[in-house]
């Protein structure tokens, strides 16, 4: 039974539900298999992993059925009727989260049922509801066109009585969601175009576009202006007028957009800033971090209360990157057991790692460094090339660690030579690194670094269109040249 729908159904309960769970197995309403209820009583022992070897089909169907010999399609009927009952209770449960849809379908019943004066009642509750909540999304003006479809085609609402106005707007909610439905799935096609180099061809987009502006209700409404600047910003991210309108209304709005919207939102605005910031304009950074601390101060960034590893470490590099170090030891405490069980030691380590550097304390950093477990080849490449880094700042205040940074630097491109999971374009950044930090130390060693070559230098950095860390190379070269 380990990889039966039913197991994974169950692995799908939540602890606390399953008491909740039982009731509705036993409701005989719901239910009268006293088959089915021996079955979900015996399972439910074995929660919440449920991979017990005591859940074979074998012992299961005799201790279901006692004394009878083993019935495989008996056994499977009874899982299917289990099945059934336990995505039932799923989708109930769903409802009690989501009051206002439990009230949608009650609606739709109201209506079928032809009992009129509840079903315009009803609708008029509806009604308000959405008025008064804050979001004006797609879902929002697809539910609030529902409700007038609903009443202008109920068999006893008199359609000619209608005012124009009024029919005039059921078209306007229809069409406000189909534009920005458009147009939200237009923005997730154009950032896919531009950090995976796919191409996709969007019907309509343009002419969506026009629609959108000359709609009602574009100059009021804030998420038509943002979908419109963040569709701009898509294909035109250079364009650092749009990007300052919508970081702007994206800061004060954000509340008018769910959840999920949300995230996406900053997640399209946080690859702008990359974007920008590897083009050289390192003032973008700055944004990237203020559009981080929005992210946490909404939840945008936990799931299921858990922080991917990567974006964690992600923060960190951002706020070290731009000076906020006390904030980001504070962060790496407070956020570092919200990490997945099996990332967090490792993780909390390679960003202490990196809080350590930027502050000076080098040989803290490549302890921290030394401690790390994960063989993870995106853990590999920040942790050698941040080990180089604190080998190059060691070197800088002891001459005596330049044998050891070399070393360190061949072992570096070894392995990046020698990795055939690394894409060229990441080969190439991290290898341009390497050569580049050994080529400024060797040059140091030797008392070659003059004016002229540390100027050289400097040219040579700013036309380099791939390589990482450029910030803090120019900034070491500053130093140098200081």
């Amino acid at each position: 039974m380990k990889q039966s729908k039913l197991i994974q159904l169950l692995q799908g309960i939540q602890h606390e539900e399953l008491r909740w769970l039982a009731k509705w197995v036993k409701s005989p309403y719901y239910n009268s298999d006293q088959s089915v209820i021996r079955l979900f009583e015996y399972m439910r022992k074995y929660a919440p992993t449920y991979t017990s070897r005591k859940l074979s089909k074998s012992v299961v169907f005799a201790e279901i059925f006692p004394n009878e010999s083993y019935n495989d399609r008996r056994l499977r009927v009874v899982m299917f009727r289990l099945c059934d009952l336990i995505e039932g209770f799923m989708v109930a449960q769903r409802l009690k989260r989501e009051p206002f849809t439990y009230q949608q379908h009650l609606h739709a019943e109201l209506g079928e049922r032809n009992l009129y004066d509840l079903f315009k009642k009803k609708n008029r509750d509806l009604s308000q509801q959405l008025a008064q909540s804050p979001f004006r999304d797609a879902r929002h003006y697809l539910a609030r066109w529902r409700l007038e479809h609903d009443h202008f085609f109920h068999p006893q609402t008199r359609r000619y009585g209608v005012s124009p106005a009024q029919v005039d707007e059921i078209m306007q909610q229809l069409d406000a969601f189909f534009l920005l439905s458009k147009m939200r799935y237009s923005a997730e096609l154009l950032n896919r175009q531009n950090i995976l180099s796919e191409a996709h061809e969007i019907v309509l987009l343009a002419k969506s576009r026009e629609l959108a502006a000359a709609h009602p209700l574009y100059a009021e409404d804030k998420v038509f202006q943002i979908y419109g600047d963040l569709l701009s910003l898509m294909e035109h991210p250079d364009n650092e007028t749009t990007f300052h309108r919508l970081q702007e209304n994206v800061t004060q709005n954000l509340s008018l957009f769910r959840p999920d919207d949300q995230a996406m939102l900053l997640r399209y605005l946080i690859n702008t800033t990359i974007q920008l910031y590897n083009q050289g304009k390192h003032e973008y950074l700055s944004h990237q971090f203020e559009f981080y601390k929005l992210g946490l101060s909404y939840d945008l960034f936990l799931s299921d209360g858990k922080l991917p590893d990567a974006t964690f470490l992600n923060i960190i590099v951002t706020a070290t990157t731009v000076g906020e170090l006390t904030w980001g030891k504070a962060f790496v405490k407070e956020y570092g057991s919200n990490l997945p069980e099996k990332r967090q030691a490792d993780a909390v380590r390679l960003g202490s790692a990196y809080v350590d550097f930027a502050q000076g304390h080098f040989s803290t950093s490549k302890r921290l460094l030394h401690q790390i477990e994960s063989h993870d080849l995106h853990y590999l490449l920040r942790i050698k090339s941040l080990s180089l880094r604190n080998d190059f700042e060691l070197f800088l205040q002891d001459d005596s660690y330049f044998e050891l940074f070399l070393y360190e630097s061949k072992a570096f491109e070894k392995f990046l030579q020698r990795n055939e999971q690394l894409s060229e374009a990441r080969l190439l950044a991290y290898r341009q690194f390497v050569i580049f930090l050994r080529k400024i130390a060797s040059l140091k060693t030797n008392f070659q670094l003059s004016p002229q070559k540390l100027e050289a230098l400097k040219a040579q950095l700013a036309e380099e269109p791939s390589i990482i860390a450029k910030q803090w190379l120019g900034k070491k070269l500053g130093v140098l040249g200081a």
